[in-house]
């Protein structure tokens, strides 16, 4: 008889020992809110919580900038320049700790992977829609507003290149460039970015 009661005051014993360490046993914490944790603080483990972040600030600053621009009849792609504009450097960025906590710089390179990303999907999405029998019906008028397009801003910012070389180049600093090539990077940046009314071609054809 006693040595069944030992049997069981045994089992009673390792019973609550086991429950007493299973219920000291916590699931590890998941740097929650509720939990204290601080969501924008960047973990190269979980990268995928402060590039959500990112991602919802930059989606939903854009479409509330595109509600008032759109009454202008202006594009999306208007109201993503100026987002980008704004959450940058120059003006949010000069809030102290702002660009530090959203946009740290080790994790602009998760972003940068992901807008390019994006960028060959748009890419790839516009040349399904684009309809070549439209262009080669039409290709002398989109020839002569593409030539035209881009040397026109071109000449101009190789005059605006004269004008700024030999104003600035003396400026304590600067590193020393040939004139050549800033002419070349002033008329090349002005060709790519200015873009003329097509109707002011529509008479070359």
């Amino acid at each position: 008889m006693a040595t069944i009661t030992e049997t069981v005051t045994s089992m009673a014993t390792t019973t609550v020992s086991a429950a007493t360490s299973t219920s000291t046993a916590r699931a590890p914490s998941q740097a929650g809110i509720l939990e204290g944790g601080n969501p924008v603080v960047y973990d190269a483990k979980n990268p995928i919580i402060l590039f959500i972040i990112q991602a919802a600030i930059i989606i939903i600053f854009c479409r509330l900038l595109h509600w008032p621009l759109s009454l202008l009849r202006q594009p999306k792609v208007i109201a993503e320049v100026i987002g980008g504009i704004i959450l940058g450097p120059s003006i949010m960025g000069r809030i102290p700790g702002f660009t530090d906590a959203i946009f740290p710089t080790i994790a602009m390179d998760n972003l940068a992977l992901v807008a390019n990303l994006g960028l060959v999907l748009f890419l790839f999405l516009v040349g399904l829609e684009v309809d070549l029998r439209y262009f080669v019906s039409n290709w002398k008028l989109a020839v002569s507003v593409g030539v035209a397009g881009m040397a026109l801003p071109f000449g101009l910012g190789c005059a605006i290149a004269w004008g700024l070389y030999h104003e600035f180049r003396n400026e304590p600093g600067l590193v020393p460039i040939d004139f050549g090539v800033y002419m070349l990077f002033i008329g090349i940046a002005m060709a790519i970015t200015v873009h003329l009314p097509t109707w002011a071609f529509h008479g070359c054809n």
